[in-house]
């Protein structure tokens, strides 16, 4: 059984709510967020990562994490982010075009995700893990929900919907564009959805697996594992919004495509790839200068496991090594990743201008695939999906009391 609490939480003030939140590393260039450290007072990503005010700061050090816990007490004692009781709130992002996504925020167990009742789909590096615990621990905090997903029960899903709602206690418009809404749920509401939520029998990973590792050990080692848990956005599996992520390459010269397809014996065809092309399973499109290629991968046996069955993993597998002699797409300095929102023709130009030699792009994956990969005790190969929503930080913080 899964266990959620409420949790205590910092929130930006009325006044700060656009100031405060922003997103961290891995979601915009580094160079960005070094000018926002700079620039911006308020901005949440001078306790998360000191080191963009001061490069003598080196990550990971007593100085890191004392001057980022001073950071965030100059936010607190300013009054730019205020404490909040604990609370379960509900959250939605909309985004232009889509439908708004909507979850659930609360506080997931450790002992559920160190049982196996959390499940997640990709390692996680023990070093990164213990800096980051290390963190939580100076901060006494977390500052940015992991994303949890399955398929909810439908009397929480309609609720989810269709609560009565007050005022949000905040709503930022993130650099993307995309508008972030949180409500606190009143006691009546929270019941409802801890109960609901209990009903499952797991959850799995869909973004954080080394967050909720770090604040699991966190939480373990200081004795808080049976009362508090870790800070998750919880969404219907069926509302996340998952991405591909395709493979670039450079480097590899003016491969002839057509020559190594024929000789595989790989069923192909001449196409156009444009910005709307929808790739289907089992296909994948190479991009290069010769042209555009799709490339019908064939079903997989009945007895491929889950990784197996993957796009990305069978390009791998079957193509890389042959085309170009890559064995290790995480190692390999010849590839690039590029999220799958990416337009068609922005790749192409960058092949025209000798940016990179050639592209693969992949269909995305659904959630059911990877929930099929942690179910069987795999990992996704590097870079394979790419989920949404992205969430900020600094919007809800978890305070461990």
């Amino acid at each position: 059984m899964i266990r959620v609490f409420p949790f205590s939480s910092l929130i930006p003030t009325e006044e700060k709510q656009q100031s405060v939140p922003t997103y961290g590393s891995g979601k915009l260039p580094q160079s960005v967020l070094e000018s926002l450290a700079k620039e911006n007072p308020d901005s949440f990503i001078r306790v998360v990562k000191p080191q963009y005010l001061d490069s003598s700061i080196q990550q990971g050090t007593d100085e890191f994490y004392l001057q980022s816990a001073e950071n965030l007490n100059a936010l607190i004692t300013s009054s730019k982010v205020i404490k909040h009781d604990p609370s379960v709130f509900l959250y939605e992002q909309k985004q232009p075009g889509a439908n708004p996504l909507r979850g659930i925020v609360v506080s997931v167990s450790a002992k559920s995700y160190l049982d196996g009742s959390v499940k997640k789909h990709e390692n996680v590096l023990e070093n990164k893990c213990h800096r980051l615990a290390k963190h939580v621990e100076a901060l006494n905090s977390v500052a940015e929900p992991v994303l949890l997903s399955n398929k909810l029960p439908s009397s929480l899903l309609d609720r989810l919907h269709h609560f009565e709602l007050g005022n949000p206690i905040v709503t930022t418009i993130c650099a993307q564009g995309f508008e972030h809404t949180l409500w606190k749920l009143n006691a009546d509401q929270s019941t409802t959805v801890i109960e609901s939520l209990q009903e499952l029998d797991s959850l799995y990973i869909a973004d954080g697996h080394h967050r909720m590792a770090a604040v699991s050990e966190y939480l373990l080692s200081s004795g808080k594992s049976d009362s508090q848990g870790v800070m998750s956005l919880i969404m219907d599996r069926d509302e996340l919004l998952i991405k591909s992520f395709h493979r670039l390459l450079k480097n590899v010269g003016e491969v002839d495509v057509e020559q190594h397809l024929n000789r595989l014996g790989i069923i192909y065809s001449r196409i156009q790839l444009g910005n709307d092309t929808i790739l289907q399973a089992n296909t994948v499109a190479i991009i290069c200068k010769q042209g555009d290629f799709l490339v019908n991968l064939g079903d997989c046996s009945p007895d491929c496991n889950a990784v197996g069955k993957l796009e990305v993993n069978r390009i791998e597998t079957l193509l890389f090594p042959e085309l170009f002699g890559i064995v290790d797409t995480a190692k390999d300095e010849r590839m690039a990743f590029m999220r799958g929102d990416t337009p068609i023709s922005e790749i192409k130009l960058m092949i025209e201008k000798g940016i990179y030699d050639c592209a693969f792009a992949v269909p995305a994956n659904s959630f059911g695939q990877v929930m099929d990969v942690a179910d069987q005790g795999l990992t996704m190969p590097p870079k394979s999906t790419w989920v949404e929503p992205k969430l900020l930080t600094g919007f809800i913080t978890q305070l461990f009391d």
